[in-house]
């Protein structure tokens, strides 16, 4: 992940509300910000979930908005641990976001688990994409990390 601006200013971690077309809302959508020169981009890693949640969205209703960590796993986790966490340091937030990755892992193979005994394939298919969600490789500090080897 990048760590500072192309104006040497190091990024801030924010959550930020995006309009997609004038129609959807969607809060809670991790971005880097800079305090410098105000420069903001949505983080690399959530582009792609991002992009592929905004295809699936309806715009034929009402205008209505969705929060972004009901879809993403990981940016829930981080959501929840950047509000809420008394953790004060970097390698603080850093390990208690990868327990907390590990323990919605497990959480997440003992539903899947529940799914593939009730036969249910459509329910086991929504767990492997947010189980994929946490396992996917994200970069901290330059290094290349995976929170499971699912």
């Amino acid at each position: 992940m990048l760590e500072h601006c192309k104006c040497g200013q190091r990024y801030d971690l924010d959550f930020r509300l995006v309009d997609y077309k004038k129609h959807v809302s969607i809060d809670n959508v991790p971005v880097l910000v800079c305090p410098k020169c105000e420069y903001e981009e949505v983080l690399p890693w959530v582009r792609k979930d991002l992009t592929a949640l905004l295809q699936k969205l309806s715009l034929c209703e009402e205008p209505y908005g969705i929060d972004y960590t009901d879809f993403n796993e990981l940016a829930c986790i981080i959501y929840v641990i950047f509000t809420c966490s008394p953790a004060d340091t970097k390698d603080a937030l850093k390990a208690e976001i990868q327990e907390s990755c590990t323990a919605r892992i497990n959480t997440l193979l003992d539903l899947y688990r529940c799914a593939k005994d009730a036969g249910d394939r459509s329910w086991m298919t929504e767990i492997e994409a947010r189980l994929s969600q946490l396992s996917e490789k994200v970069y901290i500090d330059g290094q290349e990390v995976r929170y499971s080897s699912v």
